[in-house]
């Protein structure tokens, strides 16, 4: 299996060597590979542990950062065998597990490798990936299309769908990154960035702004949270002349904690959640800065697509209800186990 991580340099010579091996391709969005031709539910399969555990591979090639999601991570060091191309020398192998690492560019070496391989024939293991993958991405799908209430998957999915073929789609850490790991379907022509490490939430509106610099449609995907902890930025920036679109899904704080153990913890809402009460409206009202609130999914394209055209510094908040949130995405990993068992 080829593993793609993120990465700073478009790879597309990467698809051409899983066809010609016959290896599925789990590209993550930040490695700009999530293109058609790789896995289109990746994520969602590797959260499913009856799966993973009756078709891991022998041999990962992994190309780039470490994997983002534990399921992920879990692959990796799970395989017998680990070779790690890092063109950044990030040294991306958490669990040392790789028998070779080599600081390369990932498209150069895909190119020749893949030139020099006689095309295989898929085999048993490869064509179970890809009949789960379908499985997989057609549940998804039917889910998230029934679901009138927004959740955090799929205004991911939606947004990334959605966003044109020009356009930066900047996504935040925490759960923006994740869900869309989790949701976004391969598309070409979209380009994905991200904030990553200990510190991913500083500076991000700064990042945002940044990037709507170098000109092209821009768009944020961030946490209410994110928003605040760089809502100086805001302020300070949103009448500068910046041409940029920030979708935060407002669950009224740090709602990856119902996912961790903390969940459990007396003090979830005080240390870990910390609801924060503020009216986004109002922030945006004092920067300058336009907002539209979204209650309905269906609502969500239209309305950055407003925001696009109108043009400035512009937030869209897609109203959470976090509990539910958590619920659907139960919900998803019981539905994708079960239609995986036929």
């Amino acid at each position: 299996m080829i593993v793609a991580g993120s990465l700073r340099e478009a790879a597309p010579h990467v698809l051409d060597l899983s066809r010609a091996a016959a290896w599925p391709l789990l590209a993550e969005p930040t490695s700009g590979l999530r293109l058609p031709g790789a896995l289109a539910a990746p994520t969602v399969l590797l959260a499913d542990e009856r799966f993973t555990s009756a078709h891991t591979p022998d041999v990962i090639l992994q190309l780039g950062a470490a994997p983002t999601s534990r399921a992920g991570l879990a692959l990796v060091a799970a395989a017998e065998r680990l070779m790690i191309v890092d063109p950044d020398d990030l040294v991306a192998d958490p669990h040392r597990r790789a028998e070779s690492r080599m600081v390369v560019g990932a498209d150069p070496l895909a190119a020749s490798v893949a030139g020099r391989l006689e095309p295989r024939d898929t085999t048993t293991w490869h064509r179970a990936w890809l009949d789960a993958d379908r499985a997989a991405r057609r549940v998804v799908d039917e889910l998230l299309d029934g679901w009138d209430e927004p959740s955090e998957g799929r205004v991911a999915r939606d947004l990334s769908a959605a966003l044109p073929s020009d356009a930066t789609l900047v996504v935040g850490a925490s759960m923006p990154i994740r869900d869309l790991d989790l949701f976004m379907a391969p598309r070409e022509g979209l380009r994905v960035l991200g904030n990553r490490g200990a510190s991913g939430i500083d500076g991000f509106v700064s990042t945002i702004l940044g990037v709507s610099a170098a000109g092209g449609p821009t768009v944020g995907l961030l946490g209410d949270l994110t928003l605040l902890h760089d809502v100086g930025s805001l302020l300070w920036s949103a009448r500068r002349g910046f041409d940029a679109v920030l979708v935060v899904p407002n669950n009224g704080g740090g709602t990856i904690f119902s996912f961790l153990p903390q969940r459990e913890l007396p003090e979830l809402e005080e240390l870990f959640t910390t609801p924060h009460g503020i009216d986004l409206g109002a922030v945006c009202a004092a920067a300058g800065a336009g907002h539209e609130r979204v209650e309905h999914s269906s609502d969500l394209v239209p309305a950055v697509k407003r925001a696009v055209g109108a043009g400035g510094v512009r937030l869209v908040e897609v109203a959470v209800d976090a509990e539910l949130n958590r619920r659907r995405h139960a919900e998803l990993a019981a539905t994708v186990a079960s239609a995986l068992r036929g």
